[in-house]
């Protein structure tokens, strides 16, 4: 019997790679006769470029750039022989801030555009962007001023390339360094949301970013402006694409600018690392993640796998720390069975801290029909 570890890192416990080996370890100590397969997955977010740099081989490339304040710093980016990959995060990350630091108004993704460039520069033609984690709400303006781009004002002076200043923006100089007709953008994102609104970039994540309420309005204001003036440009409206307010609306500045394409990042990794074709040769999968529940099904780890795993027919079971997903969504991707660290942890500090004992536990009680 062969059985396939397909789950999503445990945000702030484990890694996927570490979840797979605790499930394995747990099966593996029921001694029954079971091949494992570790397939650790991600869906674009932050951590999706340290799942995919096994798979792929992939060499790190380091780079002289700038963080979300303009900072010097350096940052690491990753390529196969024919695509680099880049994670916006690495130069323009919330993890490169202070708490008292964060303030989307004033960060920029410039420091993300000069990897871009440095990658193009070095004769890299397909582009991997993964949009996770940013500090910003600049809607890609400084990965767009990096890369030749001039945004201006009602008085066509340069305005600088920040979130505070989208509200300014009236029209756009387009000279970028290098022919993107030639040179294959891809955003790959784990969420759906527009440019701007209720669902918008500023309305949904400016906060964590460390916006008040009063920024947030503001904010939403200036990505619906800047909406507007990349329609004049382009004559395509992106403020409704899905994944165009990803990392604070990166996705809709680059598509209307550079012909960017937006792809779901789970769609993207399961390509790059022939998830499908494993499910096909296996008999049953795990996957599972921190928290299950309404957001596993747009666009996450868990929807995609129990949607290969419902078109192949193989039964899947999921290991989660805690399950809010109502049974009647589960029913609808035919899971077989769902077990939560949360039902046997003492508390969130006991669940976090020791997630891989109560995941190879939960494994070696999972009993299949089909095994020996």
């Amino acid at each position: 019997m062969k059985i396939l570890i397909a789950p999503d890192k445990f945000k702030g416990s484990l890694s996927a790679l570490e979840v797979c080996q605790a499930i394995k370890n747990g099966i593996k100590k029921t001694e029954r006769d079971i091949e494992v397969l570790m397939h650790p997955m991600a869906d674009g977010g932050d951590g999706s470029l340290l799942v995919l740099t096994d798979y792929l081989n992939l060499s790190r490339q380091e780079v002289l750039t700038v963080d979300p304040l303009g900072r010097e710093i350096s940052a690491p980016y990753f390529t196969s022989a024919k695509a680099a990959f880049i994670e916006v995060a690495s130069a323009s990350g919330l993890v490169l801030l202070e708490q008292e630091e964060r303030d989307p108004m004033k960060t920029s993704t410039f420091g993300t555009g000069i990897m871009i460039a440095d990658a193009i520069a070095k004769g890299f033609r397909q582009i991997y962007l993964f949009l996770g984690g940013s500090a910003t709400n600049d809607a890609g303006m400084g990965i767009a001023s990096a890369l030749g781009c001039h945004f201006l004002d009602e008085q066509k002076e340069i305005v600088k390339p920040i979130g505070g200043n989208l509200s300014q923006v009236k029209s756009i100089e387009t000279r970028p360094h290098f022919d993107f007709k030639h040179i294959n953008l891809t955003l790959l994102c784990d969420v759906i949301n527009p440019l701007f609104g209720k669902n918008g970039a500023a309305s949904v994540y400016a906060a964590q970013k460390g916006a008040t309420l009063e920024q947030i309005e503001y904010l939403d204001e200036g990505l619906r402006n800047f909406g507007q003036v990349l329609y004049q440009l382009s004559g395509t409206d992106v403020s409704n694409l899905s994944g165009s307010g990803a990392a604070g609306g990166i996705g809709a500045g680059l598509v209307a600018l550079f012909g960017a394409k937006v792809e779901k990042g789970f769609d993207a990794i399961a390509r790059l690392t022939n998830l499908e074709s494993h499910i096909e040769q296996v008999d049953e999968v795990i996957s599972g993640e921190g928290r299950l529940d309404d957001q596993s099904l747009q666009g996450k780890v868990i929807e995609g796998v129990a949607k290969l795993c419902k078109k192949h027919n193989k039964r899947l079971t999921l290991l989660v720390g805690k399950n809010d997903l109502p049974e009647s969504e589960a029913a609808s991707l035919k899971i077989t069975s769902i077990l939560s660290i949360a039902e046997r942890a003492i508390n969130l500090e006991d669940a976090m801290s020791n997630g891989a004992k109560y995941l190879e536990g939960m494994a070696e009680t999972l009993s299949w029909e089909s095994c020996p």
